[in-house]
């Protein structure tokens, strides 16, 4: 059982090899700058519906946030309210959480880092890019291969993971590859702001092969290329 309508309900949808005695919650608010306390209130509704609905014998999966180590967004009303639902979900005896970085796929939200600066440098409008920030970006089709690798444990069950990259890439680097995959300068500001924050992805590590995920130094542009090249 898959449910959700968005990015992640879509990856999923199409490539899950959908087993019985799972679900896979992928629903809830999708702009992480939301401070919206309806729009929290909504998904929680939603998120106990939804665990209402499910034998104690399904494992529920849940999506949460990377962003809870960012020093900059830990505190966010997005980010708290994600843990409290996340507690929620521990509620649920087989129950998986997984955080989540910035993930990239075909989606209209326009709230997504990468669907900013298409939109930016395609149009030629000028932005401030943060010198000093790092985002953590991974296909949103790894994260469907890397959660199939976890199912498969029963060891993972009542546990939480991060599916990140292995690695984080400068706000930079982005910026210059989606002027690649699109062929265009951008118009920036560079500003002297931002952070960086380590994402433990040790657990998943020794998955990677089997799941058929290559974290390497070229994974960004493919990533990017994959999705707005041609655009």
């Amino acid at each position: 059982m898959i449910i959700g309508s968005g990015l992640l309900a879509t990856a999923f949808s199409t490539s899950f090899s959908a087993r019985a005695g799972i679900c896979i919650y992928a629903a809830g608010v999708s702009n992480s700058g939301c401070t919206d306390v309806k729009e929290f209130v909504r998904e929680r509704l939603r998120l106990e519906q939804a665990l209402s609905q499910i034998s104690s014998e399904t494992v529920f999966v849940y999506f949460g946030t990377c962003s809870i180590a960012d020093p900059d967004l830990k505190n966010a009303p997005y980010v708290l309210h994600k843990l409290a639902m996340e507690n929620i979900a521990r509620e649920h005896p087989l129950h998986l959480i997984l955080r989540l970085p910035q993930v990239v796929g075909k989606t209209p939200n326009p709230h997504t880092l990468l669907n900013f600066l298409f939109s930016r440098i395609s149009r030629s409008e000028g932005f401030k890019l943060w010198h000093k920030a790092k985002r953590n970006i991974i296909d949103v089709a790894d994260v469907v291969k890397i959660t199939e690798q976890l199912l498969m444990l029963e060891s993972s069950q009542g546990s939480t993971f991060n599916i990140a990259n292995t690695s984080a890439d400068s706000v930079a680097d982005i910026v210059k590859a989606m002027e690649s995959a699109l062929g265009k300068p951008a118009v920036f500001e560079d500003v002297d702001l931002g952070s960086e924050y380590a994402i433990d992805t040790s657990a998943i590590v020794p998955l990677l092969s089997h799941a058929g995920v290559c974290f390497d130094s070229a994974y960004l542009q493919r990533v990017v290329n994959k999705y707005y090249r041609n655009v």
